[in-house]
């Protein structure tokens, strides 16, 4: 199958949504402008220098790029509002412009889109930043791995023709032309990352503090009580959780062993037997001994790697065992 352009393909997609939705300036639905915390905060912001330069744009320049809003109903934000049917404005891209725009008392313009639900803005908005062409690496990561975990929270993945399931994973890694594995691991980081409060993550997205990817997915295995603030803190954290993992395998094992030994107690002894290697005869210099007890032939060579299978009872009978 040919390989997907993802960048060329959001921006058709984009222009399809767009192209029939004319530029708005109504100061009514200006005026009416919903931001919900959800969406706000679901891209991560931008850090104070760019802030600070998209801000010195803007008043140079006013406001070039239209601000896109979700045109939707109250019952679709809220199905228990009293007024399910009332027209509701509900920006989603654009959150710091606006923010600028207001402060600033710049005039700017919106883009009014249409959609089912929040999921299906939220899935546009991911895929409305990978097509960015600004990304650093850690955010491409992070949108990958965010993506990936939206669509397999949905009926357990992709389903194509039929009742097949679809890989996820192998569907994504066409798509932006990366592994199955990487969008795996991808989905990994991106929990970890969204364990952070939300300084430490915009600077490790931003890739101004630079935190090693291992240790960001060992914090997507971890139960924190709240949002990690430093890599101090992390990797605490981090080191918590593989004490807690070695404790508790250290528990397993001495329970397993346990169980094992029990059997063997009451086994029925022939069922059992032992490997003699190779390197243990030739080590402790047994090959004559081992070669008269076995009764092995002039042919058969001992070598490091030749193996000697004998059951529990030879194994009492020449000593190696003792119950």
């Amino acid at each position: 199958m040919k390989g997907i352009d993802f960048k060329k393909q959001v921006a058709i997609n984009t222009a399809n949504t767009l192209k029939n939705n004319k530029l708005i300036s109504s100061e009514n639905v200006k005026k009416n402008l919903l931001v919900l915390p959800e969406l706000k905060e679901f891209i991560p912001s931008l850090s104070a220098e760019e802030y600070k330069s998209l801000e010195d744009s803007i008043i140079a320049n006013g406001c070039r790029t239209p601000l896109l809003v979700w045109d939707t109903t109250q019952g679709v934000i809220n199905p228990s509002h009293p007024t399910p049917s009332e027209p509701a404005f509900v920006l989603f891209d654009g959150h710091h412009r606006y923010e600028i725009c207001q402060k600033n008392r710049v005039d700017f313009q919106i883009d009014l889109m249409t959609f089912p639900s929040i999921d299906e803005v939220k899935d546009f908005m991911i895929d409305f930043q990978v097509g960015r062409r600004n990304m650093t690496v850690e955010q491409l990561s992070y949108f990958r791995g965010l993506k990936y975990q939206r669509m397999k929270n949905r009926q357990g993945g992709l389903r194509g023709t039929y009742t097949d399931i679809v890989d996820t994973a192998s569907v994504l890694a066409e798509e932006f032309k990366v592994s199955p594995a990487t969008i795996k691991r991808d989905a990994v980081f991106a929990q970890g990352i969204d364990k952070m409060q939300g300084a430490l993550k915009q600077q490790v997205l931003e890739g101004s503090k630079k935190i090693e990817k291992k240790l960001i997915q060992q914090l997507a295995k971890a139960t924190v009580e709240k949002p990690v603030e430093s890599l101090e803190e992390l990797q605490a954290v981090v080191s918590n959780k593989s004490q807690e993992i070695a404790q508790t395998n250290s528990i397993k094992q001495t329970e397993a062993l346990k169980k094992v030994s029990a059997s063997m107690k009451k086994a029925n002894v022939a069922h059992l037997s032992l490997i003699v290697r190779g390197s243990f005869i030739l080590e402790n210099g047994l090959e004559a001994e081992w070669r008269h007890l076995r009764e092995l032939g002039e042919g058969v060579i001992i070598e490091p790697d030749f193996q000697d299978e004998i059951s529990f009872p030879e194994a009492i009978a020449l000593g190696l065992i003792k119950l």
